[in-house]
Parts: structure tokens; sequence; C-alpha cells
């Protein structure tokens, strides 16, 4: 992980079932970073890209995660002497690294690949006059070789985030983003006519050298789906799915904005586009 994720609060436990089965201390040290008065539940997601919401109780002075936690180690098949990292958001999200015995990073819990249909009779999203001018607007007017049409089925599943190192793993609530905090690429955008795909800037991928895969995932408050990349006669790049996120956000036109965060290995390789919506609270 880059230098920059240092920002983010951690701290690392040993799991032993005799004392770690049923509920889990944070070290003391760790109390000043979480919020007070101390929120009822938190979010554990692992890097097998499940999340679970556990329960905060102060016993004793000290804080644990108490209901819940007994899933997540039996989900996460939890031995003796095995340790685990915890990176807080300085929300209520925790991600969650188990590392074995020997020190080598674990991918368990894994999310189970489900089928999804981009079907837009799934649920109505209303369709305005697009008013963005941002560079990454989806002209309709623009022509694309035919792959992946609006009208065809796009397959997408359910799958976990890749074992690799990013620049940040930090997960922010709605409405709580430090756009400025951002360490990765990152670019805003809106609810458009054309929900159906993602356009990703061409100023933003030439500037940070990224690359781009067949897929990425996209992470938000649901979790985690996939997006397939489609194909443009002028090279742009995009994905689809991005509907599936419009409407689980239920986005409004006009008023909520996203940060898209691409979170990338050390190779530039974008694996995954993380979420942020803004909304107008006015």
């Amino acid at each position: 992980m880059a230098d920059n994720s240092d920002l983010f609060p951690r701290f690392f436990k040993v799991f032993l079932s005799e004392t770690a089965s049923e509920s889990l201390v944070i070290p003391l040290s760790f109390n000043e970073f979480l919020a007070d008065p101390l929120p009822k539940t938190v979010k554990l997601q692992g890097i097998g890209g499940k999340i679970w919401t556990v329960s905060l109780e102060k016993i004793s002075g000290a804080v644990y995660f108490t209901t819940g936690w007994s899933k997540f180690a039996k989900d996460h098949e939890l031995k003796n002497g095995e340790f685990m990292t915890f990176v807080y958001d300085g929300h209520r999200t925790f991600e969650v690294s188990v590392f074995e015995r020997f020190g080598f990073k674990e991918t368990r819990a894994e999310i189970q690949a489900i089928q999804l249909s981009d079907s837009r009779s799934d649920s109505v999203v209303e369709d305005e006059e697009d008013s963005s001018d941002d560079d990454d607007d989806d002209d309709d007017d623009d022509v694309d070789d035919g792959s992946f049409g609006e009208d065809e089925e796009i397959s997408q599943s359910l799958y976990p985030i890749d074992n690799q190192e990013t620049e940040t793993n930090a997960a922010v609530f709605e409405g709580n983003l430090d756009i400025q905090a951002l360490t990765n690429p990152h670019f805003p955008t809106r609810l458009k006519n054309r929900i159906y795909e993602l356009l990703i800037p061409a100023n933003v991928v030439n500037d940070n050298k990224l690359k781009f895969g067949d897929s990425v995932k996209y992470i938000d408050g649901e979790g985690t789906l996939v997006g397939l990349k489609g194909k443009w006669a002028d090279k742009r790049i995009c994905f689809k799915g991005w509907d599936r996120i419009c409407r689980r956000n239920r986005l409004k036109k006009h008023q909520d904005t996203v940060e898209c965060e691409l979170l990338h290995d050390d190779q530039r390789m974008v694996h995954s586009i993380r979420v942020h919506v803004l909304r107008r609270t006015d």
C-alpha cells in the first residue's frame, strides 16, 4: 500500500479463539479515533468483498466488536495465531485483511458470483435532458461499434476485491467526502440520459497514465458489482452496468453528484471504481 494510505488509522490483532471467538477488543490506544458518542454499529469489509455489520460496545472502558463479530470470525475461518489488520475510514467502516501465521494475506469469505441483468425493466429512471458539460459527457450522437448496445442484455456478477495493494481502501459515506483528501485519481459525474455506461474522462486516463482491463468493480455502500468494458469506435474508455449503481443509490438528476475514485495497483491498472455519492441538502 502506498505511503498515503498511512493517513488512515489502523491497528492489528492476533486471533486467539479463547478470547476472540465471540467478541474482539479494540486496542485502547485506538479509541481516540472513534466517534464520541460511540456508534452502535460499524461495518467490517473483508478483502473477499463481503460486508458485515457488527455492534460496538464499551465495557469497563474498553471498546469491543460484539454482536456480529462471531459470524465474521466464522465466515473467515480464523485460526489461532493468524492476525488481522483493521484500516478505519474515519466514519463507520473498517477494511479488514487476514494474514495466516506465516504472514501471507488470505482472501476468504468471497462473494459468490450471481448473474444480474442490465434490463431496463428493473426500475424507472427519469429521462431528462442531459445538462452536464464535463469531459465525461455521454453524447447520444456519438457512434459506437455496436458492441454492448443499450438494448442488449449485459451480464454482471458480484465478485470480490482483488488481493492487490491499492492507493487507498477508505470508504466515505454519502455527504461526508473531502475530495481534497482523495489520493487516487478521481472525477465527478451526474445522472445522465445515457445511464447504462460510465465514461472515464480522457484527461484523467492520460494525466495519470492509467490502464484498464476488460472489467472493473464498482464499489458502493451496497457492495460490489462488475462493470464490463464497452467498445467505442473512437477508443473511449467506458464501462457498462452503471445504471445499477444509479438505481440502487437512487440518484436524482440535477441534484446528486458522484465522485468516482479509481483504485489501481502499482502498475497503474485500474481494478475498481469506488463510488462516493454527494447529495444536495437544500
